[in-house]
């Protein structure tokens, strides 16, 4: 019988297997438009993000369920604990990665296309309002 780290092993495997599947599924199936818009999204500043982070979970038009992924999210990046720990050379940082893309992935599908637009134009206008 093999040992219990092999089998401990092999289940860290098979869901960070699961979790590259699923990121993989969400963003192969994401739309033109929702590429658009995370290309957008992810040539923002850190601070702008924090900004844009910020206006969405402070408005009442994004449902309650999306705006509990970014919390989540953050408490898992957080955590000590890991499905894989983060000792392990790569594969340790890996699955945090997938659990921020199928976090990205959730959030851009969850807020309505519209209100997310609204906030990236008001950033942009605020970009145009500081710079004169």
């Amino acid at each position: 019988m093999p040992p219990p780290w092999l089998w401990a092993l092999l289940a860290l495997a098979g869901a960070l297997l699961v979790l590259a599947l699923a990121a993989w599924w969400l963003v192969r199936n994401a739309g033109p438009q929702t590429r658009v818009l995370a290309g957008r999204i992810g040539r923002l500043p850190w601070r702008r993000k924090a900004r844009l982070a910020r206006a969405l979970l402070a408005d009442r038009r994004v449902p309650l369920r999306v705006k509990a992924v970014l919390p989540a999210l953050v408490l898992y990046l957080a955590m000590p604990l890991d499905l894989i720990p983060d000792v392990i050379p790569v594969v340790g940082y890996l699955d945090d990665l997938l659990v921020v893309v199928l976090a990205g992935s959730l959030l851009l599908r969850g807020i309505p296309r519209e209100v997310l637009e609204e906030h990236l134009a008001q950033l942009d206008q605020d970009l145009v309002g500081t710079e004169l």
